[in-house]
C-alpha cells in the first residue's frame, strides 16, 4: 500500500530523521524504521497516513503504490464500511486515495451503505468531505412527537435560533446524537447551508 521508497526519499529530502518523523506523525520510531525496511504498513490508521503526507509535504497519492482499483475485485461498499469502523471520522478524499477509487465511487458506496446500515442501527453521516458513522436506532421514546426535549436538545435549538453556525462548534455528542435527534423529530432542517429551525419551531420560539 505505502511506497516505502517514496517515504524514505521524501524523509531524507526534508532533512528528517526517522525519530523526528515518528514524533511528527505520532508513532513509535520503530514503526518508521520497520516501514522503511519494507514491513507491511497496512495496519496504519488513515489519520496517521494523512499526517505522514502532511509532514512530508507530499500529496497522499504520492506515498501509495499503484495497485488495481479496489472495486475491480471486491465490492467497494464493504471496504468503505470497514474503513469507517476502523478509523472513525475521516474524509471521502482520504477513503478514495486509500482504497484506490475515485471520490465519485466512494460517494456512491456511501449512499449504498445508507440503505444497508439502518438494519444494523447505524447510519453514515457526511458534512462536505468529512464522513463518519453514527448510531441510528429508532425507539418510540426517540421519535415520539410529544417527547419532552432534553436539555441538550433545547440548548442546541436556541443556538440555531440565534443563527450560530453550530456545525463547527458542536461536540462529538452534539454532532452525532443531539442534532440527528432534532432532525428526526422534524424540529431542524438542513438544505445544505447548515441546520435551521423548521418553520413551525421558529414561530413557536418567537412567541415563547
Amino acid at each position: 500500500m505505502i511506497d516505502v521508497n517514496a517515504v524514505r526519499r521524501l524523509r531524507t529530502d526534508r532533512g528528517l530523521s526517522q525519530r523526528r518523523l515518528a514524533a511528527a506523525i505520532g508513532v513509535d520510531p520503530l514503526t518508521v524504521k520497520r516501514l522503511e525496511a519494507g514491513a507491511d504498513p497496512g495496519d496504519l490508521p488513515l489519520r496517521v497516513i494523512e499526517r505522514l503526507a502532511h509532514t512530508l509535504a507530499a500529496p497522499l497519492q504520492d506515498l501509495l503504490l499503484p495497485q488495481h482499483r479496489a472495486g475491480e475485485d471486491t465490492q467497494l461498499g464493504p471496504a468503505v464500511g470497514a474503513a469507517l469502523l476502523a478509523h472513525g471520522r475521516t474524509t471521502v478524499t482520504a477513503l478514495a486515495t486509500a482504497l484506490h477509487a475515485t471520490v465519485a465511487e466512494v460517494t456512491e458506496a456511501i449512499e449504498a451503505l445508507n440503505y444497508q446500515l439502518p438494519d444494523a442501527g447505524i447510519a453514515v453521516s457526511r458534512h462536505h468531505d468529512d464522513v463518519w458513522l453514527v448510531p441510528h436506532v429508532h425507539t418510540p421514546a426517540d421519535v415520539a412527537a410529544d417527547r419532552p426535549l432534553t436539555l441538550a436538545e433545547a440548548r442546541l435549538l436556541r443556538r440555531i435560533q440565534r443563527g450560530e453556525d453550530v456545525r463547527r462548534k458542536l461536540s462529538r455528542t452534539g454532532r452525532e446524537l443531539t442534532l440527528p435527534a432534532l432532525h428526526r423529530r422534524g424540529l431542524v432542517e438542513d438544505h445544505g447551508d447548515g441546520p435551521v429551525l423548521a418553520a413551525h419551531v421558529a414561530t413557536s420560539l418567537e412567541t415563547a
